[in-house]
């Protein structure tokens, strides 16, 4: 094989790594304020809290839309309970892949932009969405700080809760290790990466890296918690992977390796949901 060939079809498999979610940084603002806001409105924290854990080292967060004014998220929380909220919902759409989103509308068209939303849902499938905006403030010299604009839209959603739920989304990220681990097999990215090879294995044994004690209240079931490690670590080991295209292969493998891979970035995302959500099954 030529130089030349070798390069093209490396380029075209790091194009295909593209697609995977590199989910070993902060969690979506969204999913914080889905796991501590389900936690307060069981009572298992306080509202405070709630607004500490979601807006974390952010300068501020205001919430538009819901009122003629902006308002505080502390404030908006509240006034979603106070209008019959019983839930919130966390979405994680991608384009081609809508899981949980409502009808087309405003929220869903700001979801898929933004990739994250929170659906705050009221009995009979009315309710409001929330999705956030981030715009960072300063410079790299004085340092920066992040402020969070949140857009309530009215929506409703028909029918019942789409998922995923817990369980599923297990069975499937199960399935998702030993489908990456032909994946990068077949990529042969282990001989480029060694570290990968490590990584997946650590992850077929099922290690466990936890999580911050501040990121999911203390109520937030078990399983959810590993299924939520188990996600980030199979997104870090195809991150890891997208880091170098692995061996040569031609650009029909690379189209193939690109689908099973845009596969495994839908199960990554499916159980985030899933892990994030679990706190309002109850």
């Amino acid at each position: 094989m030529t130089a030349k060939r070798l390069r093209r079809d490396r380029a075209a498999l790091a194009l295909a790594f593209r697609s995977v979610p590199n989910d070993t940084g902060t969690p979506p603002r969204s999913a914080l304020l889905v796991a501590w806001g389900n936690a307060w409105l069981d009572g298992e924290a306080s509202l405070p809290e709630l607004v500490l854990r979601t807006t974390g080292e952010d300068d501020a967060h205001l919430v538009v839309g819901l009122d003629r004014d902006d308002l505080p998220l502390q404030t908006a929380v509240a006034r979603l309970r106070a209008s019959g909220a019983q839930r919130l919902r966390l979405v994680l759409p991608a384009p081609g892949d809508a899981l949980g989103l409502p009808s087309p509308g405003p929220f869903t068209a700001a979801a898929l932009t933004a990739s994250e939303g929170v659906l705050a849902l009221r009995p009979g499938g009315a309710g409001t969405g929330l999705v956030p905006t981030l715009q960072s403030h300063g410079s790299p010299f004085d340092g920066t700080v992040t402020s969070v604009t949140w857009t309530a839209y009215e929506v409703v959603v028909d029918g019942p809760d789409p998922g995923p739920f817990l369980h599923d989304a297990e069975h499937d990220l199960r399935r998702g290790i030993v489908e990456a681990a032909a994946a990068l097999r077949d990529l042969d990215v282990a001989r480029w990466r060694p570290d990968v090879a490590g990584a997946l294995a650590d992850l077929r044994r099922d290690a466990r890296r936890g999580l911050d004690d501040d990121e999911l209240p203390g109520s937030h079931p078990q399983r959810a918690r590993q299924l939520l490690v188990s996600a980030r670590q199979l997104a870090g080991v195809l991150a890891l992977a997208g880091q170098d295209s692995g061996g040569a292969l031609d650009s029909r493998e690379a189209a193939g390796r690109e689908q099973e891979l845009r596969e495994l970035s839908r199960l990554v995302r499916r159980a985030r949901v899933a892990a994030y959500n679990a706190g309002s099954d109850g």
